[in-house]
């Protein structure tokens, strides 16, 4: 007759480090609590989306200036004298400067929303600087902004 194979006991190291985990992962989840309504008027109520002018609206685009879109969205807001915030992609903008400076001409801001447009799942706080910076280079060289 065999003796049954017993698992081996789970190591408390194992177990520290799993916690850990995913402690970090729920805390990198952590800023999109805010999403939900009640939890965003109680837990971020200055940036909840609430102004004091009814007749404000912030209107904003991200992962542009993009040569087939863009233009249409800009001649959108001009017919309704309205002034939006682009967000934009440093790679976008090298392939379109003239559009992005175009943003700026017609009155409307623009800012830096990364290079590329990844999912930064893994976090690696060098790389992404990195990347920051040379799409806030762009926007500034390529956009006159």
């Amino acid at each position: 007759m065999s003796t049954p194979v017993r698992p081996a006991p789970i190591r408390p190291a194992l177990i520290r480090s799993s916690i850990a985990a995913a402690g970090l992962g729920l805390l990198h989840l952590a800023p999109a609590v805010v999403r939900l309504p009640p939890l965003r008027r109680t837990l971020a109520r200055r940036t909840a989306g609430y102004g004091t002018d009814p007749h404000h609206l912030a209107l904003t685009f991200d992962d542009g200036p993009d040569p087939r879109s863009t233009p249409y969205v800009l001649d959108a807001l001009d017919d309704l004298g309205a002034r939006a915030t682009f967000f934009l992609l440093g790679a976008m903008l090298e392939r379109a400067p003239a559009l992005g400076r175009e943003l700026v001409l017609r009155g409307h801001e623009v800012a830096v929303h990364g290079w590329h447009h990844r999912q930064q799942w893994y976090p690696a706080p060098a790389r992404d600087l990195r990347e920051l910076r040379r799409a806030a280079e762009a926007v500034t060289d390529l956009c006159g902004a």
